[in-house]
């Protein structure tokens, strides 16, 4: 088993049918964190991301009753689902209209697994422009990362995209290693020049960083990975995934695939209270 992503975009398209019907394939403490959200949409998000991992398991031939998560003291999910073999690390991260979860073989820095993927949309906040923006983040990025980003020879649109690689990079590391917004982001960096990334001026070469850029209405995500590889195996540079590694499907789509196989049940179209 490669690292496989998979995608499920329009989450917030999910109509109350299937909204229901996916919520009660959640157990009671997630169900209480879906509902949570004053926004229908960051609940709809919610949702998806609960769903992947356990449609993951269930194609791995777990059944719905014996899967189960534990977190690390840092917050960072895993499977304490025990017959899988080899073991899982998996991620999750969603943007506005588009959710990933990435997985992987679990190999480095058991149980959670040093895996991590973040997904931006590709769009700064409304009404911002560029310059603002950058020095809004700028207790982010490095010195050589704000000049390769604000040079006058740059293009606003180039700039912008580069910004998200970066951001993604920094995210996808950090949420690998566990520790989330606990890491000074400005240790690391990323040359885009070199497609190297270095983490406190030391070139990352036992890991592995691969991103794509996707399209939902138009619009451009960034989906980025950072995986653990081990020493030689992992170069530090930054690579496209391939097609190969991408599953993308709609969320509604999702949904009824998610009922099928965790409850075994094909909807016909009205709610049914007993799923």
């Amino acid at each position: 088993m490669q690292l496989t992503v998979w995608l499920v975009d329009h989450p917030t398209f999910l109509d109350e049918f299937l909204y229901r019907n996916a919520l009660n394939l959640l157990d009671s403490s997630s169900q209480e964190r879906v509902r949570h959200f004053y926004h229908r949409a960051d609940s709809c998000r919610c949702i998806i991301g609960r769903l992947l991992p356990r449609v993951l398991l269930s194609e791995k031939g777990v059944s719905a009753e014996n899967i189960q998560f534990a977190k690390t003291d840092a917050g960072k999910p895993y499977f304490v689902t025990t017959g899988v073999s080899p073991p899982i690390g998996y991620n999750i991260s969603h943007d506005n209209e588009l959710v990933a979860i990435a997985f992987a073989p679990g190999e480095h820095g058991p149980p959670a697994f040093q895996i991590g993927v973040d997904v931006m949309r590709e769009r700064l906040p409304r009404g911002e422009r560029f310059a603002s923006f950058l020095r809004a983040v700028g207790d982010t990025l490095t010195q050589e990362e704000t000049r390769l980003l604000s040079g006058d020879d740059v293009p606003e649109n180039e700039a912008i995209s580069r910004f998200y690689l970066i951001w993604t990079i920094k995210e996808a590391y950090t949420k690998a290693i566990g520790l989330g917004l606990g890491f000074d982001l400005q240790r690391i960096e990323y040359d885009v020049a070199t497609k190297m990334v270095t983490v406190d001026g030391v070139a990352a070469t036992e890991w592995r960083f691969e991103t794509s850029q996707v399209t939902v209405d138009e619009e451009a995500y960034r989906v980025t990975v950072a995986q653990f590889v081990g020493s030689g195996n992992g170069g530090g540079t930054v690579v496209t995934l391939n097609q190969g590694q991408i599953v993308r499907t709609g969320a509604s789509g999702f949904v009824r695939k998610a009922i099928r196989q965790l409850r075994g049940l094909e909807l016909e179209g009205t709610f049914n209270d007993d799923i």
